[in-house]
């Protein structure tokens, strides 16, 4: 055998017994999307994605669906996508749009999918949709938490970027409000949620949306362990609602507190840095305000 031959033979046998690497692998580190919906209304998806793959993406393009699997049919209703720049290896990417869905959307409880690239992916959290037959009609407001996206690692101390979302699932504007968010820890009995920092929103119109990206600290005198955040939409019940029991969004387990020094956590490229209110009016037109 010559060498050419044993080297050629070496390389055939590395290629078999080494692990294949994504070169580009999107996924998907967090994702707000309204729980509510109408024929002809608007749909805004937030998302935090991140390239887990050792290239550079290039373009990327996400497609989001909605499928009303009662039907039995389980077609894929397209509701718009999302194009990304080129994300690099370990970056991460923020896309916050907002969609008008179909006017012949039928009611019923509908399966958020996402592709990226023309493949299907699952979500951080698998959604249901509810799409009914409702539009701003007078009713009172009725505020409740879409979610919130936040590192999934911190130390006391370190500041953080949350991105956070609420809704108006009411008839009425909402006028000036405030949002609380909070670490909380159910393993420790005695321990009080902690106050990460507090949001002032200046408005949500009728079944509108607002979000925000904000950058808090870590409390100092926080302990390590695995926390939930809560978002408290309203606590001091500054706007009439029609229902003040569905206020709060919680999800536990979301961000591990460990021991350490003070750190900065390197935030998404954000395409929307600002409070955005999404307003749709009776004639299904849509205005962005910041």
């Amino acid at each position: 055998m010559t060498i050419r031959t044993g080297w050629v033979l070496m390389i055939v046998f590395l290629a078999f017994i080494l692990p294949a690497h994504a070169a580009v692998n999107i996924t998907s580190e967090g994702l707000i999307v309204s729980d509510t919906g109408y024929a002809g209304g608007s749909l805004t998806v937030i998302e935090v994605v991140k390239n887990a793959g050792e290239d550079e993406s290039g373009p990327v393009t996400i497609s989001y669906y909605l499928v009303n699997e009662s039907e039995g049919s389980a077609t894929k209703v397209p509701i718009g996508s999302a194009d990304l720049e080129s994300i690099s290896s370990g970056g991460d990417y923020s896309s916050i749009k907002t969609f008008l869905l179909p006017l012949d959307l039928a009611d019923g409880a509908y399966q958020f999918v996402r592709e990226v690239m023309g493949k299907e992916t699952t979500p951080v959290q698998q959604k249901t949709i509810q799409i009914a037959d409702t539009m701003p009609d007078g009713s009172d407001a009725d505020l409740a938490g879409s979610g919130v996206i936040i590192p999934d690692k911190a130390g006391p101390g370190d500041q953080i970027r949350v991105i956070a979302a609420v809704e108006n699932r009411g008839g009425s504007d909402a006028g000036k409000f405030n949002v609380d968010l909070y670490l909380t820890n159910r393993s420790v009995r005695a321990a009080e949620p902690l106050l990460l920092g507090t949001w002032e929103v200046g408005s949500v119109p009728a079944t509108g949306q607002a979000s925000t990206t904000r950058t808090f600290t870590v409390p100092k005198g926080i302990i390590a362990g695995n926390y939930g955040i809560l978002m408290d939409v309203d606590p001091g019940n500054q706007v009439a609602e029609r229902d003040e029991g569905n206020n709060d969004w919680y999800r536990d387990g979301v961000i591990r507190i460990i021991a350490g020094g003070s750190e900065t956590i390197t935030p998404p490229a954000l395409i929307n840095t600002t409070t955005s209110i999404v307003v749709v009016t009776q004639e299904k037109n849509i205005t962005n305000q910041s």
